[in-house]
């Protein structure tokens, strides 16, 4: 896992939906890692498959929605876990 990666991710998710009310955590997730928040999930091991695994897992299991997505966590919750996710997952890298 690239903790700074997912870090990144998980920042840049927030800000989006902050800046974008109408868009929901799994679509912020999805634009923060494709550009655009309709890309379909496009398999295991496939490009930004594991980075959409870990952010959405860390919004999930912070929130304890685990198994059931993130698309429907409400974005207030979303953002911040997304941001003491992304605090968390910084602490483990030397220098950020």
């Amino acid at each position: 896992m690239d903790f700074a990666a997912t870090a990144s991710t998980l920042d840049k998710a927030a800000d989006l939906m902050e800046a974008h009310p109408h868009l929901d955590p799994d679509g912020a997730v999805r634009q923060a890692i494709w550009g655009d928040p309709e890309t379909k999930y496009p398999g295991d091991n496939a490009p930004g498959a594991d980075a959409f695994d870990e952010a959405s897992t860390a919004i999930e299991c912070f929130c304890g929605y685990q198994g059931n997505g993130i698309a429907s966590i409400p974005r207030t919750e979303a953002i911040e876990a997304a941001r003491a996710e992304a605090s968390r997952f910084r602490s483990y890298v030397r220098g950020l």
